[in-house]
This record gives C-alpha cells, sequence and structure tokens, in this order.
C-alpha cells in the first residue's frame, strides 16, 4: 500500500502532468488567445500556476521565502506577456522548474513532516500536506480552464462517442477523436 507521502508526490505530479498535457501541440496563437469577453490567456494562465507554484513552495521549503515581487521570473516581473515563442517556452521552462523544486523538496522528507506547520505567503501556517493539496487542486483547475479555452480556440467540442447533450449546440463537426481511439477498431 502506498504511503502518505507517496500519494502526496503522487497527487502534485498527476496534477502537473495533467496541466502539463495542454502544452505538446500548443502553438504561440493558441497560447496568446483570449476568448471573447476574457482577460488572460492560455499564457497568461500558465505565468499565473508558475508565479504560484514558485510562491508556495519557496514559503513551505526556502529559509528566506520569495513572494511573488521576489521571484526570477522570465524576462523579468511584468505585467503583461511577451508575444513570442522564445517567452512561450520560458515560461512554460518556468512552470516545470517549479514542479521539479517541488520534487526536490518532497523528495528529501520523511512521511511525519508532512503534518508539519510551514509558512503561508499570506502570514498564517498550514501542514505541508494541505500545502501540496492546494497545489495540485491550482494546476487542475487551471488545466480544466485551459481545456476549455483550448476548445474555443481550436472549434472544438466534445470526444468523438460522447452524445450527450452537454451544450446547447450540436457536436457535429465539432468532435475531437480522443488518442485511444486511435488505438481500437472502429
Amino acid at each position: 500500500m502506498a504511503s502518505r507521502l507517496e500519494i502526496t508526490r503522487y497527487m502534485l505530479d498527476y496534477a502537473y502532468q495533467t496541466f502539463k498535457g495542454h502544452f505538446s501541440r500548443l502553438s504561440l496563437k493558441e497560447a496568446i488567445f483570449v476568448p471573447e469577453g476574457g482577460y488572460r490567456s492560455i499564457l497568461g494562465t500558465l505565468k499565473h500556476a508558475a508565479g504560484w507554484s514558485h510562491v508556495y513552495r519557496s514559503y513551505a521549503f526556502d529559509p528566506e521565502p520569495k513572494h511573488w515581487a521576489q521571484l526570477d521570473w522570465p524576462h523579468g516581473l511584468r505585467e503583461t506577456i511577451i508575444k513570442s515563442e522564445p517567452y512561450l517556452r520560458d515560461v512554460i521552462a518556468w512552470f516545470d522548474d517549479a514542479h521539479r523544486r517541488w520534487l526536490t523538496d518532497l523528495a528529501q522528507i520523511q512521511e511525519d513532516q508532512l503534518d508539519e506547520l510551514r509558512p503561508l505567503h499570506w502570514g498564517q501556517r498550514m501542514p505541508l500536506y494541505e500545502i501540496v493539496t492546494i497545489i495540485a487542486g491550482h494546476h487542475l483547475y487551471h488545466a480544466g480552464e485551459l481545456n476549455q479555452v483550448l476548445s474555443i480556440c481550436r472549434g472544438e467540442a466534445w470526444e468523438e462517442t460522447e452524445e450527450v447533450e452537454e451544450n446547447n449546440i450540436s457536436t457535429v463537426g465539432h468532435r475531437v477523436k480522443p488518442p485511444w481511439l486511435d488505438n481500437q477498431d472502429t
């Protein structure tokens, strides 16, 4: 049976991989797309998620934690994204770096340390396990957001074979064939 520490690491990695799964075929045009009425692009959401991952990890593990303004932002802390391939790659790499740091730090703790109170950026303390749960939930929340925005940007609807009323328009002509369906005889 998996230990609580193994489950904690797995949960964080699962959330990261779910979020990261959107980047395998992400174009710059898609990364900077903002749905009508929206204000944040996929790249902006990625930058946001990476930033908070770095902040929460820093407060949980670093002797001198770094808040938002003290982070080593790709191309410096700025209010707007840079609409370029290099910037997109750098922000993705920064998100990856936050995850690597989480895994490195979690690999150095023992099971009983999951219940230790660790500082948070707003001045309170919380058990490490709960902090990791917050970051995993944050990744999953934004993974769903990215999925929806990419669906809008790509003009896609739901997976092939999902014939349920999920929205108020027909999915005919807008369905996506999932990779696992390619492996089946249809």
